[in-house]
């Protein structure tokens, strides 16, 4: 080769690397040029240049994020050597990929009325219901609606009302704030709504010389003032017991919600805050899911593009890390009793928010420790806890509760149970002393009776995590000849099915002790609070699953299970109680309590009643909730 030609080639111009190649060229294995709108290669064969669009930092870090859990993963099971002899005589467990704080699925089965459908002793006890559709019926009662939300609805009061009754509605809200339900004071505190926010919005009408009150229409009002006004007379109406005032806040929420299409095409962050509150009201004191998510779903687009930049403020940061998080609580909430599809988009940014927050550990199921984030207030304390036990129920219901595990046994969902029964005990040790509650019904009972009520949200969702992660086995153990009917290749009767391994009756165990728990502690609040409360509509639903559960195990070859709980019976009235009595308590709810009452009088012709150790009134844990403190103590 001549010095000539090797210098022509020297002095060619390098070709420049092209960064992203179009789908054709990819899929063609042809070299791109990388020229927008459309390659070369592309243009000359009159194809379709299509180029995918460029991984945001964020989708990096979730991706980087999701590799390392599957790394965790491995680690941890090549360390454990899968030595247990429990999961050793099972067959070959499949390889587990937990998320880094997952979303709820887009479909599942563990919401409370599909139990009507899915579970057999259930549903043939509701057969004699004509046009009973147990997996449509929650969305048909809120359709059918002939209350607040219907065109019809004819208020007893006048639209308008003082605006000093809204003011000291305002000022009694924040005074009793430990009263109010997490999402309300995360909301208050954290996401925007404080005490000034809310005043201000009526500040022109208080701008008036002493002694004057002005009385607007609800109709003239704007949609802030009335979500504002709505919450505030709701609460004074709980308070003083007055129903007058709970009429004009129901008027006040239905002017705000046709005003809806306001707020809609308003992009304002500022409206953020007011929409929440629009959302959680639907689910805490009208119970209406799908109206609750339609709006909830519909501010993705405003939380997604509104996120704060680097230099900003850090109080705009924290709250907007505060919508984050209600956004996923919520979300997440009314998508484990109804069937919707979560946001992707936003969901990373949930994740890359909680990633980077060292005030929220990370709740990966496979970690070796839980170590307690140095939070310096209960608030933050109690926002990470929600949030950790937020993220394990999702797990459970991706693991245990999708479409291929519909009917799974045992020994398909031993290792999750184990893992996230482990996690969820180091959860509670690592929690701060003044956050532990009782886990048992004995030391339920025992614990004082003014126990910090401001626990009560987070113990419930503990036990109601407890609760869902194994009901799954609870329903093997319950329906294990019905599955043996179904799959036997023969006509023969189904031999009997024994259970070898101890942990499955230990795992329905657990699901009964915390089924108690749930009809417990909302048992307890019923009769604690002199006034109706805020109850989450998502809450209630596990009222419903708890209560279908007491009613089976009653009447089971495993009723042994309730023993030391005392009567079964008392149980169930307790629940009865709570779900007929109360602010929250829609048509959908109420039908849900007259399929529990059919079943419950079925059953007790069919069956006989389950004995009980001693005198059921002496060993029942209700009867012991409401006595225990009022019996002199005996000193010798």
């Amino acid at each position: 080769m001549s010095p000539g030609s090797v210098g022509d080639r020297n002095s060619r111009p390098k070709r420049n690397k092209t960064e992203l190649a179009c789908d054709t060229c990819r899929k063609r294995k042809s070299r791109c040029d990388g020229r927008r709108p459309s390659c070369s290669h592309c243009d000359n064969m009159g194809l379709d240049c299509i180029y995918r669009p460029p991984l945001t930092s964020l989708e990096t870090d979730a991706s980087v994020l999701t590799r390392l859990s599957n790394i965790e993963t491995r680690l941890y099971a090549l360390d454990q050597g899968r030595t247990d002899l429990s999961l050793a005589s099972t067959p070959a467990q499949e390889p587990l990929v937990i998320k880094t704080w997952p979303q709820a699925p887009k479909f599942h089965h563990a919401a409370a009325h599909k139990m009507f459908n899915y579970w057999a002793n259930l549903r043939t006890k509701l057969e004699d219901i004509p046009g009973l559709e147990p997996l449509t019926y929650v969305c048909r009662v809120d359709d059918n609606d002939t209350g607040l939300f219907s065109a019809s609805f004819e208020s007893p009061v006048l639209a308008e009302i003082p605006i000093s009754v809204v003011v000291r509605g305002i000022e009694s809200l924040f005074a009793s704030m430990e009263g109010l339900p997490f999402i309300f004071r995360h909301l208050f505190l954290y996401g925007g709504l404080s005490k000034e926010v809310c005043l201000d919005v009526f500040r022109r009408y208080l701008e008036v010389p002493p002694g004057h009150d002005i009385i607007p229409t609800f109709k003239s009002q704007p949609i802030e003032q009335l979500v504002v006004q709505a919450i505030a007379l709701k609460h004074m109406a709980v308070v003083a017991g007055e129903r007058m005032l709970g009429d004009h806040a129901d008027l006040s929420f239905r002017q705000a919600l046709q005003q809806m299409w306001v707020v809609q095409t308003l992009q304002n962050p500022r409206a953020l805050p007011f929409r929440f509150l629009l959302v959680i009201m639907l689910l805490y004191l009208y119970g209406r899911p799908y109206h609750a998510l339609s709006i909830l779903q519909t501010l993705e687009p405003l939380v997604y593009h509104t996120a704060p930049k680097e230099n900003d403020d850090p109080a705009v940061k924290a709250q907007y890390e505060a919508c984050l998080y209600q956004y996923f609580i919520l979300e997440s909430d009314i998508l484990s009793e109804v069937d919707g599809v979560p946001s992707e988009r936003l969901h990373t940014v949930i994740v890359a928010a909680l990633t980077q927050n060292r005030a929220v550990a990370h709740p990966n199921v496979f970690g070796n420790e839980l170590v307690a984030a140095p939070v310096d207030n209960h608030q933050s304390q109690e926002i990470r806890a929600h949030l950790q036990l937020r993220a394990y129920m999702n797990t459970i219901l991706e693991h245990m509760y999708n479409v291929d595990r519909a009917y799974c046994r045992p020994s398909q969902v031993a290792a999750v149970v184990t893992d996230i029964a482990r996690r969820l005990d180091l959860w509670y040790w690592t929690l701060p002393l003044n956050m532990r509650f009782p886990r048992h019904p004995s030391s339920f009972c025992l614990a004082p009776s003014d126990m910090w009520h401001i626990m009560d949200e987070l113990r419930f969702r503990y036990y109601a995590t407890i609760f869902l992660v194994n009901r799954p086995i609870l329903y093997h153990v319950l329906h294990v000849r019905f599955e043996n009917a179904v799959n036997s290749p023969n006509m023969d009767p189904p031999a009997p099915n024994p259970i070898q391994d101890p942990w499955v009756y230990e795992s329905c165990h657990n699901c009964v002790q915390n089924a108690t728990m749930i009809i417990l502690l909302h048992s307890t609040r019923h009769q604690s609070r002199r006034h109706e409360y805020f109850e989450s509509w998502c809450n209630l639903q596990h009222l419903v699953a708890a209560y279908a559960t007491i009613l089976q195990v009653q009447t089971s070859s495993i009723s042994i299970l309730l023993q030391g709980y005392g009567d079964p019976d008392q149980l169930l009235d307790a629940a009865e109680v709570v779900l007929e009595h109360g602010l929250n308590r829609p048509g959908n709810l109420r039908e849900s309590l007259g399929f529990l009452r059919h079943i419950r009088q079925s059953l007790k012709r069919n069956t006989p009643r389950t004995p009980s150790i001693g005198d059921g009134y002496a060993t029942s844990p209700v009867y012991s909730v409401a006595s225990h403190h009022s019996q002199p103590s005996h000193q010798s």
